[in-house]
């Protein structure tokens, strides 16, 4: 509803500035002697402005109230969120032993963007937890781009050993690439190298993690369920376990990503 809402927000207020101008062109107009109104035509039109205004101006107010409410919930989200993935690291940690400082998790969103009927949608990143500093890809993810737009879309966990996946692909030219991924449209999803990328996305996300596993951030209601991002956990590089993806590929690591990404759809259904 919010994406909606949001483009009928926009429309009243082009066409509220649109009456407004009218209006007050028309005013402009009469006061200009180009043409003349009688004294109750020329009421209405100031009517008309005045209310208009007095509208937006009110309008404007509430928007504001509700963008304060809404960083205040947006920060308590984060808060509670964080904190979750900061529990999910050290638990992996107690689990698999590899350093804390090692690995990191982020919650990314489903968001729809744009205006109907051109909008489309991207995984925003919600909050995240890491130990130690590294550079961003810049890359904005979609659902069915990546491990995590892979999770999504097919809506299961996935534990990709992104690094074997770097060396397999290293030697490909664009034109390959291109040529691979348009191959891979005819295969099962699982079986995806390129993990939907284009090329200058996977030059760009190259090296930078070693095995990444996502699972999806599922909401419920009394109706239906659906898919409201991914939690995923990383391993970074450079890797100083040889056996990183046989770790996180553990039942219990699974089962504490999976309790994780539930706590968390607990927390955005408190907030939202």
């Amino acid at each position: 509803m919010g994406p909606h809402w949001s483009q009928v927000r926009l429309g009243a207020k082009i066409l509220s500035a649109t009456l407004t101008f009218l209006a007050g062109l028309a005013l402009a107009g009469h006061e200009a002697e180009l043409w003349q109104f009688s004294p109750r035509e020329e009421f209405r039109l100031a009517s008309v402005s005045i209310t208009l205004l007095f509208l937006s101006l009110t309008a404007s107010a509430i928007h504001q109230w509700r963008s304060e409410k809404s960083e205040v919930t947006l920060r308590n989200i984060r808060q509670g969120v964080t904190y979750s993935l900061h529990a999910l690291l050290f638990r992996i940690q107690d689990e698999t032993g590899i350093d804390v400082r090692d690995l990191g998790a982020t919650v990314h969103l489903r968001v729809r963007t744009g205006i109907w009927p051109f909008h489309h949608e991207q995984l925003v990143p919600l909050a995240w937890a890491r130990f130690r500093a590294t550079s961003v890809s810049g890359i904005t993810w979609r659902p069915g781009v990546g491990v995590i737009g892979r999770c999504v879309t097919l809506g299961r966990l996935l534990i990709v050993d992104v690094a074997a996946l770097d060396r397999q692909l290293e030697s490909l030219t664009e034109a390959e690439w291109h040529e691979l991924a348009q191959r891979e449209q005819q295969e099962p999803p699982e079986q995806s190298r390129t993990l939907g990328m284009s090329y200058r996305e996977w030059q760009r996300a190259r090296g930078k993690f070693s095995v990444i596993l996502a699972t999806p951030l599922i909401g419920r209601s009394s109706t239906r369920s659906e898919i409201l991002g991914c939690v995923s956990v990383d391993v970074m590089t450079p890797d100083p376990s040889t056996d990183s993806y046989e770790l996180l590929s553990e039942e219990a690591v699974q089962y504490a990503v999976s309790a994780a990404a539930r706590e968390i759809s607990n927390v955005l259904a408190a907030f939202l």
